[in-house]
């Protein structure tokens, strides 16, 4: 044993020495030059690379290197944050593959300027972990990757939706190492055989395929290969079918969602084979029945989910058996009846949902669900009001009783002001007729009280609610001045006060007190004077909803800061002056809203600049002028055009010619376009047809002529037709019979004439009214007879033809006979009254008797001769 000694001591020296030789104090420069090139292909805007200097670049953030080789084996550039001055921007060059010893490589959350992935990914052999989530990747995956057979770990999700795409899923057989795959978003539209692909890897835990449009789901399946499979994921993707029982033989499962699929049928008792399951999502399909009561026996289950199904009848009290249920969904079902006991022994529920069913809830049913935080029981009948001295035993974070009749009493409930962690309460058209409930938890971040019927003021202690972020007051009946509380909400971003009895001015100090806000609708209540100047400064604003007040003055010119705003509503008021210039800097908006108002003049030339522009309501003014050419050049967004009720001029907003500026081709109004009540003149164009998708169009009240142009049946999508009042002649086109949509239809008091054409949609039309004001029109569904109006009119043709005719002999007899006494008294008349100019006459006629003579006499000479 001595003699030993010596010997082992050498050998773990000699042991320590190598690899003491062999540890690395720094990369391989060819790696480091790699990293380099990498970093000059990308954007950094937060200088997350500022670490990446030097010549040891193990030390650089988001680098890992080997502590026996040196070499490059981890590139961590995970963006957590999800936020763009945080995300990396640029291309992945070429010289990355350098780094062969890499395993793990993580780009996700940064952004790759809709690029492909790579096809160099596939050469590092060595990868075990591979994520490229939400990296701004779009094209199609490239085959490449199933070169990395020591892949455990490929993240390819939410990248640009649906723009990436799998031609051929084969590649990902060869991924015999995998555990973990998410494909969500990336597209399996030509991937047929993608199920057998993914049953041929032995090793796979979790599968993760969200709205791939996977598009059916196999019947069979020869061999179910997923002996390791605990999550499958296939949620949102188009599937119609049955659920096929081979899932329920991966005996393994821990977690199936099949939920937002077309799936059918009956609930599948086979579920109950999946003694593992913790979560079953089956929400938003098309199941049917009543609801199974075995479900009971899946004793692991944790998270159930059956939403937006149609199953009916009542919840067995077998449900109580599921001891580790944390959430349960059950709403948008034909659920009626009392809510099951077994719901009220869940003792471990923290998220109950029963909305939109036919269920009664009392306070005892809720009586044992201490760890309940989330309760959504809206669309039922509860009673939770019997008592002002319940105290529930949970504590909620969020309720939501919109649409119930919360009981016998018609007030506040109580024991609200016992739920001192809440966060979200929701009782919207709730039938609550009480004062405004002053003792909220102060806790609240979002509060809809709408459509009930508080009255009174608002309380002082309203501004309590320093974390309220979200405030919903529409469709009450308060009243009072601007609340003075509200302005004490500072975090505020959502303020909803409209259709109540609101007086006073508008607050000039907002910008100061709520500089936060987001959205701010004040519409339909009674404030008056002017729009301070101080809504034009709110940054963060992006809807401003005044409409229906008793506003005056003119619109404030001071629109320059509030850049994020996207609708803007002041009609129904009283202001006056023109369109400011300073809303052409609102370039992203895209609804406004000035009509019923007193404005006038012309609209401003720079409003063309506002491009994201979809609506434009500048009816019932006194607005003068063209319709400007400019809304079909630039504003190409524009779907909702009225003018109706001004004083325009003329109409050539659709036409291109040589007085005229573009082409209905350049606009895409696919919604409304009003132009009634206008002074609008000339014919209709035919180029109108080319809007194919506009579903309203009116032209009423104007001063057009000629007929109606046969392109408007060209707009298939069209359901509103009013051309009503104008001066509008010639036969109805038999094409608007086409207009399959068409609902509504007025061409009365024109001077239309000839059949009124049928079949199809025009069949449905009965109302005579419809084509009132039009005497020359005949046939259904007006009691003039079409064939006793053409016989007549034409024995009146006949009639008129005869009397044409002898008309015509007349003058032509009477112009014979006046040509003859004028050629007589013109020539003879002047000649017997002028002496001169009958010897000039008479003289002219012997001359010409002379030469006649002459020649006659020297050309018979001449043929004696020849002779």
């Amino acid at each position: 044993m001595g003699g030993r000694t010596p010997l082992l001591v050498l050998t773990f020296s000699l042991a320590v020495l190598s690899i003491k030789l062999g540890i690395s104090h720094g990369c391989r420069e060819t790696e480091r030059k790699a990293l380099i090139d990498f970093k000059r292909g990308l954007h950094d805007p937060s200088n997350r690379l500022s670490s990446w200097v030097g010549e040891d670049c193990c030390a650089w953030e988001g680098v890992g290197c080997s502590n026996i080789s040196g070499h490059v084996i981890k590139l961590d550039l995970r963006n957590s944050r999800r936020m763009d001055p945080w995300a990396l921007r640029g291309d992945i060059t070429p010289s990355l593959p350098s780094l062969q010893q890499l395993n793990r490589l993580d780009l996700s959350g940064n952004y790759f300027m809709h690029k492909p992935i790579p096809k160099f990914l596939g050469a590092f052999r060595r990868l075990t972990y591979l994520n490229l989530s939400g990296a701004g990747f779009m094209g199609r995956v490239p085959a490449q990757l199933g070169n990395l057979s020591t892949l455990q770990h490929l993240d390819l999700s939410y990248n640009c939706y649906w723009d990436d795409e799998v031609e051929n899923s084969g590649w990902i057989s060869l991924l015999t190492s995998l555990r973990h795959l998410n494909m969500t978003w990336v597209s399996f539209t030509n991937a047929a055989n993608w199920l057998q692909d993914l049953n041929a890897l032995p090793h796979v835990q979790e599968i993760e395929l969200i709205s791939c449009d996977l598009g059916t789901f196999p019947r069979s399946l020869s061999h179910v290969n997923f002996t390791s499979l605990t999550t499958l994921d296939l949620r949102g993707n188009y599937i119609n079918s049955t659920i096929p029982d081979w899932v329920f033989n991966i005996t393994s499962l821990e977690f199936l969602y099949l939920g937002g699929n077309d799936l059918h049928g009956f609930f599948p008792d086979s579920v109950t084979k999946l003694t593992s399951l913790k979560a079953l999502d089956l929400s938003g399909t098309q199941l049917s029945g009543s609801f199974p009561d075995w479900l009971g026996n899946i004793k692991n289950l944790k998270s159930l989910d059956l939403s937006s199904n149609s199953l009916c009848g009542s919840v067995p009290a077998s449900i109580g058996n599921l001891s580790l249920l944390q959430h349960l969904s059950l709403g948008s079902n034909d659920l009626n009846g009392t809510i099951s006991k077994g719901i009220g022994q869940l003792k471990s529920l923290v998220d109950l949902d029963l909305h939109e069913n036919s269920l009664s809830l009392s306070e005892d049913d809720l009586a044992n669900l201490s760890s309940l935080e989330y309760l959504d029981i809206s669309y039922n009948f509860i009673e939770l009001n019997k008592s002002d001295d319940w105290i529930p035993p949970f504590q909620l974070q969020s309720l939501s009783m919109d649409f119930c009749q919360i009981g016998p009493t018609p007030q506040f409930p109580q024991w609200l002001r016992t739920q001192t962690t809440l966060r979200q309460l929701q009782l919207s058209s709730a039938g609550i007729k009480d004062m405004f409930f002053d003792r909220l938890p102060s806790s609240l971040e979002y509060l809809d009280l709408s459509y009930n019927s508080l009255h009174g003021s608002l309380p002082a202690s309203l501004g309590n609610l320093s974390m309220l972020r979200s405030l919903d007051l529409g469709s009450n009946n308060l009243n009072g001045m601007f609340p003075e509380s509200i302005k004490r909400l500072k975090g505020l971003r959502d303020l909803d006060l409209y259709n109540n009895s609101f007086s006073g001015n508008l607050s000039p100090r907002i910008t100061n007190t709520m500089p936060s806000l987001q959205w701010f609708d004040l519409s339909m209540n009674n404030m008056s004077g002017e729009i301070p100047f101080s809504y034009c400064q709110l940054r963060n604003l992006e809807g401003l909803q005044l409409y229906e007040n008793n506003l005056s003055r003119v619109i404030p010119n001071c629109w320059k800061t509030s850049s994020n705003l996207l609708l803007l509503d002041l009609s129904s008021n009283k202001l006056v002056g023109g369109v400011p210039d300073s809303l052409c800097n609102l370039q992203m908006l895209e609804s406004l809203h000035l009509s019923h108002n007193n404005l006038s003049g012309q609209i401003p030339h720079c409003l063309k600049s506002c491009t994201e522009l979809a609506t434009l309501d500048l009816g019932h003014n006194n607005f003068i002028g063209n319709i400007p050419t400019w809304i079909g050049e630039s504003l190409l967004y524009l779907k909702t055009l009225s003018l109706r009720s001004n004083a325009f001029t003329d109409m050539w907003l659709f036409i291109k010619g040589s007085e005229l500026e573009y082409t209905t081709r350049q606009l895409s109004m696919d919604t409304l376009i009003d132009l009634s009540n206008n002074y609008l003149s000339g014919n209709i164009p035919e180029e109108l047809g080319n809007l194919h998708g506009l579903r309203s169009l009116n032209l009423s009240k104007n001063y057009l002529i000629g007929q109606i142009p046969w392109s408007i049946g060209r707009m298939k999508q069209l359901e509103v037709l009013d051309l009503s009042r104008n001066n509008l002649s010639g036969a109805i086109p038999s094409d608007l019979a086409a207009l399959n949509f068409l609902n509504h239809l007025n061409l009365s008091y024109n001077n239309l004439s000839g059949r009124i054409p049928n079949g199809n949609q025009l069949q449905t039309f009965t109302d005579s009214s419809i084509y009132a004001g039009n005497p020359n029109l005949c046939g259904p569904p007006l009691t003039k007879n079409c064939t006793l109006n053409i016989a007549k009119a034409g024995e009146e043709e006949q009639n008129e033809d005869s009397s044409k005719s002898r008309m015509e002999t007349l003058w032509l007899y009477t112009s014979i006979t006046l040509g003859f006494i004028i050629g007589f008294w013109a020539i003879c008349g002047s000649l017997l009254l002028q002496q001169t100019w009958r010897t000039s006459y008479f003289r002219a006629i012997d001359n010409m008797f002379d030469k006649l003579y002459v020649m006659m006499v020297v050309t018979v000479a001449k043929y004696k001769r020849k002779l």
